[in-house]
């Protein structure tokens, strides 16, 4: 029996994968203690509010048959919500506003497509449920696209579509098979705006953890592994000297801040991050009110009034979501900030006159990696299991073979808190001692 054996699984991080780990692991009985170095748990999931106006960071979709919220029905961590369907939508091309080609009726009458581009698309989305999409992780988007869609047009609508469903602009790179995959994932049930944004889902999945037994510390700032000579952790150094005892550690961060604590290299391998300018707005009340949804074809930008869709403002108000998928490596500043309120402008003109608040972020991190074909699309992501270490897992939206955004997120900590919760029963039966019931339940499929 290791000096650990009765000490906590500690989590560091207290964002949606930290969360959810912890969450899964509480009611297994053994001690869990997440830290947050931050002085409230959320991170990109956390939600302000602006007199009613409820600001998430940027615009935020839950996947209906996504792992995220699958693992949040499994432990009982209810949202509610409603379901965009691009219904009355705009697709923008060459400045000029089309029919959003959202259903059957649409595609028909859309002035964005002629006849010949109309069929093929309506094929496409025919086949794309049929696609196998793990024989195509390692082809590029752009050259799959160039290979089974004709039209250029509709290759240009496929690529929008891609660009909604994962914020990736980068079809160079990016996997084919990652892509189309989220795309089936959105078309099977779509996605669900949260009532209330996403602080919803973060304090539904913190109520769950601390109900089963958890420990969460905030302004904890973990900055080191200790170990004693051997390849188990047995303590986490915090940034003011303290440590806490450990028996497992799971990393819920960034490739970055894993590589910082745990002393790897998951930075210098992994893909560029997955970044947006975006421009959040409340308004007083809608000018245009039927124009609540646009994607851009030709330019990689969205606009979409979430409130029209969920309880996010006050009655009568608005809640926007302005953004502009960015390149990997590129800077956005000013000049997109003006194209963003442009887009405002075609949108809801007058809104300037209904303006409440607005932010402009003009780099916000969406996802710590890209998913590419190089690195063979979803399957070449590294695992929850760090190599260096007996005990120590990580996760996060740039881990595991399964989901992206904030369903690898969910994912990958469900397999790190099954991992640990396997070691945490092994150390127990080989003591002799009682196994705590240590099933996790939601594990992501």
């Amino acid at each position: 029996m290791t000096s650990t054996s009765h000490a906590p699984i500690v989590v560091i991080g207290g964002g949606v994968a930290g969360l959810t780990a912890a969450a899964l692991l509480g009611p297994t009985g053994a001690p869990v203690v997440l830290l947050e170095k931050a002085s409230a748990t959320g991170g990109r999931a956390a939600t302000r509010d602006r007199n009613g106006f409820l600001f998430n960071l940027g615009p935020h979709a839950l996947y209906r048959t996504g792992a995220l919220w699958k693992t949040l029905k499994s432990v009982g961590a209810g949202v509610g919500g409603g379901v965009p369907t691009g219904n009355g939508g705009y697709a923008i091309l060459g400045g000029r506003r089309h029919t959003l080609p959202a259903g059957f009726a649409s595609l028909l009458t859309t002035g964005l497509l002629a006849l010949p581009g109309k069929f093929e698309l309506a094929r496409f989305q025919s086949r794309l449920a049929h696609v196998d999409t793990a024989t195509i992780q390692h082809e590029v988007l752009a050259s799959w696209l160039e290979s089974n869609v004709r039209d250029t047009i509709v290759r240009q609508v496929v690529r929008m579509l891609v660009r909604v469903t994962t914020f990736a602009n980068d079809p160079e790179h990016q996997s084919a098979g990652a892509a189309l995959d989220q795309l089936q994932l959105g078309v099977t049930a779509g996605v669900l705006y949260v009532d209330g944004g996403w602080q919803t889902i973060v304090d539904s999945l913190r109520s769950v953890a601390l109900a089963s037994g958890v420990r969460i510390i905030s302004g904890a700032h973990a900055v080191a592994l200790e170990t004693a000579g051997t390849r188990d952790v047995d303590a986490v150094r915090l940034a003011d000297g303290t440590a806490v005892r450990a028996s497992g550690v799971i990393i819920a961060a960034g490739p970055a801040d894993v590589d910082a604590v745990a002393g790897t290299r998951f930075a210098a391998e992994a893909p560029p991050p997955i970044r947006v300018a975006t421009l959040d707005v409340a308004l007083q009340s809608l000018p245009q009110p039927h124009a609540t949804v646009a994607f851009g074809v030709d330019t990689p930008v969205y606009f979409s009034v979430h409130s029209a869709i969920a309880r996010l403002a006050p009655a009568g108000g608005a809640m926007i979501h302005v953004s502009k998928y960015l390149r990997p490596g590129e800077t956005a500043g000013r000049g997109d900030e003006i194209e963003l309120e442009t887009l405002m402008d075609t949108m809801q003109p007058g809104w300037r006159d209904l303006l409440v608040f607005k932010q402009y972020l003009p780099s916000l991190t969406v996802t710590h990696a890209g998913v590419t074909a190089a690195q063979g699309g979803l399957t070449g992501r590294p695992p929850s299991r760090v190599a260096a270490f007996d005990n120590v897992w990580i996760a996060g939206d740039w881990v595991g073979p399964r989901g992206q955004l904030s369903d690898a997120s969910a994912a990958s900590a469900s397999e790190a808190a099954r991992l640990a919760a396997n070691l945490v029963a092994r150390s127990a039966h080989s003591c002799g001692a009682k196994s705590p019931a240590l099933q996790v339940a939601g594990r992501a499929s």
